[in-house]
């Protein structure tokens, strides 16, 4: 997955087996690596976990939610990754899921998921970085920009 640019977190990270919560995360991205990270409480324990192994600094979600999230509907922050990861668009560095991949769970080795392009790593942390004033473009192999969300909300027609 290639990764290059910043992205500034719009839910705190908890981060439980470390009994903390991360706050302001920015994560710089260059060459598919997050190479920079910086926050007011707790990028110490963000970098650490990056340098778990060779993937951890890698990405292994990107998902796209919009305004209409029903869990950013209920006007909370959990504080709990599984149910903040939801509230809007989030990515997530450490291993990816087999399940995205065709064919599905089928129960590849790690060479061949990394072979295929999926991230392998111990660990697998999600961070929200969508939300009221974030819009989302993707790149086409020619370098245009297409329009997915726009200030939180689909522009990119579905189905």
């Amino acid at each position: 997955m290639r990764a290059e640019g910043t992205a500034r977190l719009t839910r705190p990270l908890v981060m439980p087996r470390a009994g903390a919560v991360v706050q302001d995360l920015v994560l710089r991205f260059a060459d598919g690596l997050l190479v920079e990270v910086s926050a007011s409480t707790g990028a110490e324990l963000v970098r650490a976990e990056l340098a778990t192994d060779e993937g951890s600094a890698r990405l292994g979600e990107v998902s796209f939610v919009d305004g209409a999230s029903r869990v950013r509907a209920a006007g909370l922050v959990f504080h709990d990754t599984l149910y903040d990861e939801n509230a809007g668009c989030h990515v997530a560095w450490g291993t990816g899921f087999e399940f995205a991949l065709p064919g599905g769970r089928t129960g590849r080795s790690p060479d061949e998921l990394v072979a295929l392009g999926l991230n392998q790593s111990a660990v697998h942390t999600d961070v929200v970085i969508g939300g009221p004033g974030v819009s989302v473009d993707g790149l086409r192999v020619d370098g245009s920009r297409v329009p997915l969300i726009t200030d939180d909300v689909w522009v990119l027609p579905v189905g």
